[in-house]
């Protein structure tokens, strides 16, 4: 394993080898990410540039691409760091890379933000560019480069319809790293027109927020054709686009509460959810509503809310499948909750197990219901680290020796025990915490973040919940 931080970026060698890497062998676990891993071999097309899935082959290279997606990217670099040879060059960008500091040891040059439009230049070998992040200053402001949406497609069968998100949910980055920008519509309809297959991929963070979905439904229909790519924001959920779609409405619900969706800026009112819900499965649809558990303020009266609803649907429901996934709260860097602090342990997962169990252990309703397991703290762990410190080859084996049934002041404890240390902000976050991203630069502004979080922690101790919500998508702070 060898570093170079001399050698200036590859363009100064013209006969430079180039590839990307495929850490995941193809395999697409971003389904709604803007660039998946289908769509990175189809921009690698665009341009040229060899895909490679065998890391004993990276050696013919003078220059290596990731695209990082998500944070288990990470480990996945650190497994295969020690096929860097000498004077190679290993350049990362992606989602995930707007906190680098979990790969910046092995990096020579880590993109920050969108590169659809830069990535020519990029390949050409600049690097004195305003969202190229070199790990030899890593305290440089480096601004994330939020491209214009471009209408042109992702993939041979997927179009970017929207990018970032108009509401204002306290714990997703989308709001926070993207402004709002949807593609020309009639860019969008002339795609569906064009696609041979009754299949095409429109890629949004919400497709009911997209201000002429309605309008592309119909098209998609008379066309027979299907949104293959597909998550909704609930609220907009209509029979025409339900009618329309064949195959699982996902609906980001969080949430597991009123009470809770209100206190994260999430304001789905729960008559409204029922109603959606219920449009989905009167049709024979596959329903999946995301939930996170472990969110701030979360009680045991939460969780009865939702098993109310539950049992609502198993007495008048006798066709389609509802899936709840639960997936456990992660406070995500960019956002409000970056000053949460984490928490989850097994107790909690093992509260969580029990819940589910007696939910969906007996299903005996013609309603096919099921809540897939979900994740354990010790990965979950994992995950929210890799924005925190370097993910080495030793310290990947470390998370991997963490005992599962832990708190996190104990894992953590656990950590350093194997000589791994987190930063003291990690346990403890005030308005006056520096954190590792904290010279990344993103749309979102961190007085107005502040004054979100701070309007959560009013709720949090004590803020009457005034109940029902209101349908607007905002909920002032």
């Amino acid at each position: 394993m060898a570093t170079n931080r001399q050698l200036p970026l590859f363009g100064a060698r013209p006969k430079a080898k180039v590839c990307f890497f495929d850490l995941r062998s193809g395999k697409n676990t971003a389904a709604f990410s803007a660039y998946t891993p289908k769509a990175v071999m189809f921009f690698a097309e665009k341009y040229g540039v060899p895909v490679v899935a065998d890391p004993a082959k990276l050696a013919a290279f003078d220059v290596v691409l990731f695209s990082l997606h998500c944070f288990r990217d990470f480990y996945r670099v650190a497994r295969v760091a020690h096929y860097k040879r000498p004077g190679q060059q290993w350049v990362a960008g992606g989602n995930a890379c707007v906190t680098p500091t979990g790969v910046a040891w092995i990096m020579d040059y880590i993109w920050i933000g969108d590169c659809r439009a830069s990535f020519p230049r990029i390949l050409a070998g600049e690097r004195e560019m305003p969202g190229m992040y070199d790990p030899r200053h890593p305290d440089r402001v480096i601004r994330y480069i939020d491209e214009d949406i471009d209408p042109e497609p992702l993939t041979s069968s997927e179009i970017e319809m929207s990018k970032g998100c108009p509401r204002r949910c306290l714990f997703c980055i989308h709001p926070w790293r993207h402004r709002y920008q949807e593609a020309p519509q009639a860019a969008v309809e002339a795609f569906i027109r064009e696609q041979k297959g009754k299949g095409v991929g429109l890629v949004s963070n919400s497709s009911d927020d997209v201000s002429y979905y309605a309008d592309v439904a119909d098209v998609l229909t008379a066309s027979g054709k299907t949104d293959m790519i597909v998550s909704n924001a609930v609220q907009g959920l209509t029979e025409g686009v339900v009618k329309q779609r064949k195959r699982e409405m996902l609906l980001g619900v969080e949430g597991m509460s009123e009470r809770l969706r209100w206190i994260v800026n999430k304001p789905i009112p729960r008559d409204v959810l029922r109603e959606k819900i219920d449009l989905c499965l009167r049709h024979g649809r596959q329903v999946r509503t995301v939930y996170q558990f472990n969110l701030p303020g979360e009680e045991a009266h939460d969780f009865d809310e939702l098993e109310a609803d539950v049992r609502y649907f198993q007495r008048t429901h006798a066709k389609g499948s509802w899936a709840v996934p639960f997936i456990p709260n992660q406070p995500s860097a960019h956002t409000p909750f970056q000053w949460v602090v984490p928490r989850y342990s097994d107790e909690m997962n093992r509260r969580l197990t029990a819940f589910r169990e007696s939910l969906f252990g007996t299903n005996k309703t013609g309603i096919a219901l099921y809540s897939p397991q979900p994740l354990g703290a010790a990965k979950w762990f994992a995950q929210i680290i890799a924005e925190w410190i370097p993910i080495t080859p030793a310290v990947a084996d470390a998370v991997e020796k963490i005992p599962p049934r832990l708190g996190v002041p104990e894992m953590v404890q656990a950590l350093d025990a194997l000589g791994v240390s987190l930063p003291p902000a990690f346990l403890k976050r005030d308005r006056d915490t520096v954190f590792p991203w904290s010279n990344i630069i993103t749309t979102g502004d961190d007085a107005d973040k502040w004054k979100r979080f701070a309007g959560m922690e009013r709720k949090l101790a004590g803020a009457r919940f005034p109940g029902p919500l209101p349908t607007a998508p905002e909920i002032a702070a």
